[in-house]
């Protein structure tokens, strides 16, 4: 028997609970998920949630309970999830990636398995998960682990070409999602270990673009449509390929480059964290640069010299550590940094 917020198939931790019982557990054990519990189970209709940060700055949302209700169930209609599958949440509880885990359970009657984030989640468990999500950077830590896993979805960030090969006809169904908070978590998903290179809408959603950005339609939990900063290629209302953020965009010349897909590029080679970004320039207006988190590694020349002229990087950077967000790189601050640095120079 289910009703709404609540399906009685769910545990945690392979242990059942009344809704009474669960709410005094974990009180006792888990902090996080009793206080999010407490919120998706009082009056309110709404439960309060803050953006990430990655690509702006952090604001606070009120989101409607039933909306993440709809798309827990769009969710599990798309990846076939069944209640008492088992899945683990290995994301903080304070972004919609992970209250959405835990609201799919809730919702699905999952068998959820909760535990403090780290970049190797499963480097502790036997046991086998029907459902996981992951950040790019634990994916990236996870690949020998990825046996224990039948589904996984991918957020906060593209997974590099690098790994893409890595997952490619894998045995784990890996997906990346587009989403975002004000859509209430992913509304496409990209079934990278087959391949694909679109981004497929689930039920109820559909695209279109304006100037270029991608434009969401998706009645049963916008209001009004909403145009994201995401320049992409739209292949029909139901696909598109993701191009790079428009406010990132590095105008070389009159020559239009998209900083993540050249960085797509040269993550097939290079295997430290970097960014393209753009720094002013006399002649060409803008011109590439490339920002690594340490050392410039020793041959780097190497990696971009079958590049356009345009795309090569003119300025090499480097800082200590990127400053990041749940493990997500905020570009919008390594570019203030440099920037900054590169002005007084």
């Amino acid at each position: 028997m289910s009703w709404g917020f609540y399906n009685n198939s769910f545990k945690l931790n392979g242990v059942s609970y009344s809704l009474e019982s669960l709410l005094s557990h974990s009180k006792a054990n888990h902090k996080n998920f009793f206080q999010f519990l407490k919120k998706w189970t009082d009056k309110s209709p709404d439960v309060e949630l803050q953006t990430s940060g990655s690509t702006g700055v952090p604001k606070k949302l009120h989101i409607s309970k039933n909306k993440m209700i709809l798309s827990a169930k769009r969710t599990g209609t798309f990846l076939s999830l069944q209640p008492g599958d088992k899945a683990l949440c290995c994301l903080p509880l304070d972004y919609i990636a992970g209250k959405m885990m835990v609201v799919r359970a809730l919702v699905l009657g999952l068998d959820l398995y909760l535990i403090k984030p780290s970049k190797n989640p499963l480097k502790t468990f036997s046991n086998r998960f029907d459902f996981v999500a992951f950040t790019p950077y634990q994916l990236e830590h996870s690949i020998q682990h990825l046996n224990k896993i039948k589904t996984l979805i991918v957020g906060g960030g593209p997974i590099n070409e690098k790994t893409k090969k890595i997952l490619y006809k894998n045995k784990t169904n890996v997906y990346e999602t587009y989403g975002m908070t004000e859509t209430v978590s992913h509304v496409a998903l990209k079934h990278v270990s087959q391949g694909e290179q679109e981004f497929k809408a689930l039920k109820g959603v559909r695209f279109e673009t304006k100037n270029n950005c991608l434009k969401i339609f998706c009645e049963s939990i916008l209001t009004r449509p909403i145009v994201t900063n995401d320049v992409v290629s739209l292949i029909s209302e139901k696909r598109f390929v993701w191009k790079g953020r428009v406010d990132f965009v590095v105008n070389s010349g009159a020559i239009k480059i998209y900083p993540e897909e050249l960085e797509k590029k040269l993550s097939q080679a290079i295997s430290v964290p970097f960014v393209i970004i753009g720094v002013p320039d006399e002649k060409f207006g803008e011109k590439i640069a490339i920002v690594f988190e340490g050392e410039t590694p020793h041959n780097f020349k190497d990696f971009i010299e079958g590049l356009d002229f345009f795309e090569k990087p003119k300025k090499v950077f480097n800082l200590d550590v990127f400053p990041r967000n749940n493990n997500k790189v905020l570009r919008r601050k390594i570019i203030t940094k440099i920037l900054k640095s590169y002005g007084s120079n």
